[in-house]
């Protein structure tokens, strides 16, 4: 996977050979897109942003005892390469196929030649080698030959459906290669999902090659048109550019010397002193009894930008707000904090305008301040059990903690002082997410030196890709993860474990002392109704990550397409159906509507979040699922058929279950369906890492108290332990693995009650 630059989309680029003494990698590259046309301008000693791989399962070449026909059109020519050198290393006997649209194309003949034991060179126009289609040469093959044992097809899809369709009446077991739909490398995103057998795969993480006689080619072909109206106009742009560019005449670069802009910080005030002696509790009649108020964007005007919604309080606000603690004896609060911040004690030191002890309160157990203070769902952990709830609305604790984070920002509270020796130990850490920073923040904590490792471009996870910057804006994620470098961690992206390197690599040659596994949620999961191949059925995975991680919002300065229409539909109601909706309105769709097979009672959303998506204009179609997404002829989703639901008993959630209302079935008009519905578990550790236990749903099997999986030294947390929560949730998992790490290490002792860990205890 390739970015050529910050404002470049990422691409699927196949490897067609190394030179692993040489450190390099060779791929093959024909202009096509704006990308590809910008690739085709670099110069030997230019350099390319991203680079990312290897991706997707390695291809499984052994001697079949036979022939092995192998089957290149255009670009596919070059992955072909190295699966017919190593085909005939193992022994068999080869013949390839090699086809392109005319001689001027043709490449690599010689390299074919050598390991082929015969070798057909076809041009659509017949001017080189054979003429016509490379189908029509392996019928030939097919028909003529014995004992074919396998044929190896690669190359646009078309080419690709009409090789299997030729093998089979023979029952050649045929493999193609899926690699040109890859686009996250995880499986994360799910747009490269693919039907096989009847069943959904997804190439990142199952492919990228797969049983041929099995994939449904027909579904593939019409999602490679999703994005063609944006390509092509950011290729328009690119070629209008290039040439006004280069009617300009020639300058010096010249040197950059503007310092970068600073708002001003807002004047520290003189802390009033801490008085002596233990906290004392005040009196619920004495406090102010409303809340003070959260400035925000006028819904109407919000709704059209990606500014943050929610502005945060003032100081006289958070004062107000900071009075009506009770300083309680023995807090409730701090219980229903997954992470143990001591809230009346960051409280009380804001109420005496002691904001710097106020963020060294919160930054003792909290690694991500700022983040927690504007996503977390506080009003159903610590807000909930808070006393004061009991007669007025409780603390605004979350808002507290934002408006602390931000008032350290720039201050230089988070300066670590310079280590005096070397660290003794080494831990490496899977996934930049919420988890995985907070256990980082931990163990550097403690003086060990700590190294995350981070599958995408850029590191936050779920905060970069999922959370759209109206609710997260990216300068609040990139200030908390300086703040955990300054602490001496070191971040390396572009880097995915159990496919780059493994666990075991880790803790082996590369000398690490422990590892935390944190990658996350994977694949996102769909309805499994008619129609979900139609262009325009995304999931939210997928649409975020296009519109947030990729800058999707600033187009056309970002190339990355989205591929939005004008009329939405977003399944389901939790907190990533509220961000797809609200995001999509932004985007400029003319309806969005939720729909959600439960009550509104029942939607996992925030409250706050419910309420702003409302306030925006979202529609919500309560007590209703979707049966059938309808399309045109052209691939194209034209509308949904909805069934109307009433709620009958409890299911294992707790929640009464939607069941079907006969008869009441009724079409949506809708352009774009978004499943927002949650992910399964990602495989790609789990898949790498001999003797790691996992539960029948794929997520880790981890010790509750330490985090420690099956494998003395490999932890986990987060969602891929649980399941997909909260990031605050996800974070507290990442501090008790962190701690738990330590004792494994050696640095910490385990609580004087607590069992030893056991590998993969319960």
């Amino acid at each position: 996977m390739a970015r050529i630059d910050e404002h470049g989309e990422r691409i699927p680029l196949t490897v067609a050979d190394y030179d692993r003494e040489r450190g390099t990698v060779s791929v093959v590259i024909q202009a096509v897109g704006k990308t590809t046309h910008e690739m085709m301008t670099l110069r030997e000693g230019d350099t390319i942003l991203d680079f990312i791989g290897p991706l997707g399962l390695p291809s499984q070449i052994r001697n079949v005892e036979g022939t092995v026909v192998l089957v290149g059109g255009g670009l596919g020519v070059a992955p072909v390469y190295p699966q017919l050198r190593d085909y005939k290393r193992a022994g068999n006997h080869t013949i390839s196929i090699i086809g392109f649209r005319t001689h001027d194309l043709v490449f690599w003949e010689d390299q074919f030649r050598e390991y082929s034991d015969e070798l057909i060179v076809c041009t659509d126009d017949g001017s080189y080698g054979r003429p016509g289609f490379v189908t029509v040469a392996l019928g030939d093959v097919l028909a003529n030959r014995e004992h074919v044992k396998e044929v190896v097809a690669i190359g646009p899809i078309p080419m690709m459906k009409a090789c299997c369709e030729v093998s089979r009446p023979y029952s050649v077991p045929t493999v193609v290669s899926l690699n040109s739909i890859m686009v996250d490398g995880t499986g994360m995103c799910g747009s490269c999902r693919v039907t096989v057998g009847g069943k959904m795969k997804f190439a990142c993480v199952d492919g990228a090659d797969f049983d041929g006689h099995l994939v449904n080619f027909d579904e593939l072909n019409l999602r490679q048109k999703r994005f063609a109206r944006e390509e092509k106009e950011a290729l328009e742009r690119f070629r209008s550019e290039s040439a006004k560019m280069a009617s300009l005449p020639a300058r010096q670069p010249q040197p950059l010397t503007c310092e970068p802009v600073r708002g001003d910080l807002v004047p520290l005030p003189t802390p009033q002193p801490e008085p002596p002696g233990p906290r004392l509790p005040k009196n619920i009649k004495t406090i102010p009894p409303e809340r003070a108020p959260m400035p925000q964007q006028d819904p109407h005007v919000r709704a059209h930008n990606f500014q943050e919604v929610a502005l945060g309080l003032d100081m006289a606000g958070a004062l107000h707000e900071a009075e009506r603690c009770l300083r309680c004896k023995k807090p409730r609060c701090v219980p229903g904090c997954p992470v143990g911040i001591d809230i009346p004690g960051f409280i009380s030191a804001v109420a005496r305008q002691d904001f710097k002890q106020s963020y060294q309160i919160l930054k003792a157990t909290n690694t991500l301040p700022a983040v927690c203070g504007r996503v977390c769902p506080q009003e159903s952990q610590c807000e909930v059990t808070c006393v004061v709830g009991a007669k007025f609305k409780p603390v605004a604790i979350g808002r507290l903690e934002r408006f602390v984070a931000d008032f350290a920002m720039g201050r230089g509270w988070d300066e670590a002082a310079p280590a005096t020796e070397k660290p003794k130990k080494r831990a490496a850490i899977i996934g930049s997410g919420p988890a995985g920073l907070a256990c980082a923040g931990e163990l550097a904590r403690y003086g060990v030196a700590v190294t995350v490792f981070e599958a995408l471009h850029v590191a936050g996870g779920v905060l970069k890709y999922g959370i759209p910057e109206f609710r997260l804006p990216d300068i609040i994620i990139d200030t908390e993860i300086d703040n955990l470098k300054k602490m001496g961690v070191e971040i390396r992206v572009d880097t995915i474990i159990g496919k780059l390197f493994t666990i075991p690599q880790l803790m082996g040659d590369m000398g690490y002392d422990a590892v935390f596994v944190g990658t996350g949620a994977g694949s996102p999961k769909f309805a499994g109704i008619p129609g979900e191949a139609f262009n325009g059925v995304f999931s939210a995975n997928e649409f975020l990550t296009r519109v947030n991680l990729m800058r999707g919002y600033q187009q056309p300065i970002y190339d990355t397409p989205v591929g939005m229409g004008k009329r939405v539909a977003v399944i389901g109601a939790g907190n990533t159906a509220m961000d797809a909706a609200r995001v999509s309105l932004r985007m400029g769709a003319e309806k969005v509507t939720i729909v959600y097979r439960r009550s509104r009672r029942e939607s996992p959303a925030r409250m706050e979040e419910l309420e702003h998506a409302i306030e925006e204009g979202i529609e919500f179609l309560w007590l209703t699922n979707p049966v059938e997404i309808q399309g045109n002829e052209a691939g194209w989703v034209t509308g949904m058929i909805c069934q109307k639901m009433e709620l009958g008993e409890p299911d294992s959630s707790g929640r009464r279950r939607p069941v079907p209302v006969a008869g009441s079935e009724f079409p949506l008009e809708v352009d774009t369906v978004i499943y927002a519905l949650g992910t399964t578990a990602n495989p790609i550790i789990a898949q790498t890492t001999p003797g790691l236990k996992v539960n029948k749903w794929g997520y880790i099997e981890a010790d509750q108290r330490t985090g420690m999986t099956s494998i003395p030294g490999v932890f986990a947390g987060g969602d891929i332990v649980t399941g997909a929560a909260t990031v605050i949730l996800a974070m507290g998992a990442g501090r008790k693995a962190g701690l738990g790490m330590l004792e494994y290490m050696g640095l910490l002792a385990p609580p004087e009650t607590a069992e030893p860990a056991q590998a993969g205890s319960r």
